[in-house]
């Protein structure tokens, strides 16, 4: 079942071009798939369960502007074990495919802090379509960690950046990747493609330590513990 909202697309969501931001398109689309939660009786008032997301890739085609109204569509490809895929569509009024992304997702009961695989029964709501997809795959390989990087910066994670599941909400990963890049690379505009591995959650109250390393084919932003010893995530800017 492809589940479809419209929404408008606001000043805070674009920048200086007035393009819509990378980040205000993750908003689009983690609010999709919750209004989707919600219809089919998985929302946050209705079970323990959570889905949270271990990969992205996102890739954009024509960047919707402020004031456009956009369609945004999103459906499940499926599940194995307590791993579930999701694509996402993003149209504008004319029909034109905007962006699409393809996600991957772990289920977890919060009640007992541990992964959970979801009752079919309930699951079958959702209506997967496993055929239909804009990637060809319904799993995401991991990023590895980047061999080396050239510049390293500090991020406090304060209280705003912490969503109701008491983490750093997911489209946040992207936003400190994002202030870690070189001024020249900044300028050049967003990346029309990217990728996010998600390997564990950053609390409130951390320090991750970020760093950014380049090679040909794009930028590799690595968020750790304040030790450096553990990645968090990695996010991959292609060029």
């Amino acid at each position: 079942m492809v589940y479809t909202e419209n929404f408008y697309i606001g000043f805070s969501d674009v920048s200086a071009n007035l393009g819509i931001r990378n980040s205000a398109i993750l908003r689009l689309f983690e609010n999709a798939c919750c209004l989707q939660g919600e219809a089919v009786g998985d929302g946050f008032k209705d079970s323990f369960g959570r889905w949270f997301l271990t990969a992205y890739r996102v890739k954009i085609f024509k960047r919707p502007e402020y004031n456009d109204r956009v369609d945004v569509s999103t459906w499940s490809r499926g599940t194995k074990g307590v791993a579930a895929s999701r694509e996402f569509e993003i149209r504008n009024n004319s029909g034109e495919l905007c962006a699409a992304a393809i996600s991957n997702w772990a289920r977890l009961n919060t009640s007992t802090g541990k992964l959970e695989r979801m009752d079919p029964e309930a699951f079958a709501k959702y209506q997967s379509e496993p055929e239909r997809t804009n990637f060809g795959e319904m799993w995401l390989p991991k990023l590895r960690d980047i061999a080396e990087h050239t510049i390293e910066k500090k991020f406090f994670i304060d209280r705003n950046l912490i969503d109701p599941n008491r983490h750093m909400n997911n489209v946040c990963y992207l936003d400190l990747a994002e202030r870690i890049l070189p001024e020249e690379v900044y300028l050049r505009g967003e990346a029309n493609d990217f990728e996010i591995t998600y390997r564990k959650a950053i609390a409130y109250g951390e320090t991750a330590v970020c760093e950014f390393g380049e090679d040909g084919a794009g930028y590799n932003i690595a968020l750790k513990s304040e030790d450096g010893a553990e990645t968090r995530a990695v996010v991959r800017l292609y060029k």
